[in-house]
C-alpha cells in the first residue's frame, strides 16, 4: 500500500480514496466473501468497510500497515455481521471449486468430496480460527499482519491457526475414516 496515497487520504483527496478503493477492493472483496460466503453481503461489508476507511482516516495512527488497518475494519464488520445472521456460511469456496477440472469422472468424485470435506472442516471453525486461517493461507498474510487485524498477539493468531489446522485435519480423518 502506498504511504503518499494513504496521507493524501487522509488530507481529504477523493480521487486519492478512488484509487486506493479501486486498487484494494477486488482482494478484499474476496476475503469478505470467504468470511461471510454471500456475494450480497459481501458486497455490502466491502462498501461499509470502504465507507468507514474513509470516515475514520484520521484515526489511523501507522502502528501497522494501511492494509493490516483496512483488513480489521472488514473482519470487524463481518464478524457483526455473521454475529446478527448467527451463521458461519456452508457454501463451497470459490478457490476450492476450481480445483474440480478435467475429464476424468473418477478424479473429479474424489476432488469434489474433498473440497466438500474442507468446507465442511471450514465451518466447522470458531469465527477467529476461521479468520485467521483464511487470512493466512488465502490472502498469504504474515502473523504479525494477522495478529493487528485480529487484535490478539502474533502468539495468539499462530495458536487460533494450529488449533484451526488441527481441527480441520482431525475432521479430515474422521470423514475418511467414516467414507473410506
Amino acid at each position: 500500500m502506498d504511504k503518499e496515497l494513504f496521507e493524501k487520504i487522509q488530507d481529504g483527496d477523493p480521487r486519492a480514496f478512488d484509487s486506493l478503493a479501486i486498487k484494494i477492493s477486488p482482494e478484499l472483496y474476496g476475503f469478505i466473501l470467504r468470511m461471510v460466503q454471500n456475494e450480497n453481503d459481501a458486497k455490502d461489508i466491502l462498501q461499509d468497510t470502504l465507507v468507514r476507511v474513509w470516515e475514520k482516516r484520521h484515526q489511523f495512527r501507522g502502528t501497522s500497515t494501511v492494509k493490516t488497518w483496512i483488513y480489521r475494519i472488514a473482519i470487524n464488520l463481518s464478524y457483526t455481521h455473521l454475529k446478527r445472521r448467527q451463521r458461519w456460511g456452508t457454501a463451497l469456496l470459490d478457490e476450492v471449486k476450481s480445483l474440480v477440472s478435467g475429464s476424468d469422472p473418477q478424479q473429479e468424485t474424489e476432488q469434489l468430496f474433498q473440497s466438500e470435506m474442507l468446507e465442511r472442516s471450514l465451518s466447522s471453525l470458531t469465527p477467529r480460527q476461521k479468520a485467521v486461517v483464511m487470512a493466512r493461507i488465502y490472502e498469504d498474510l504474515p502473523f504479525a499482519e494477522i495478529s493487528k487485524a485480529l487484535g490478539c498477539s502474533v502468539n495468539a493468531a499462530k495458536v487460533h491457526f494450529h488449533e484451526g489446522k488441527k481441527r480441520i485435519e482431525s475432521y479430515m480423518k474422521a470423514k475418511v475414516g467414516e467414507n473410506g
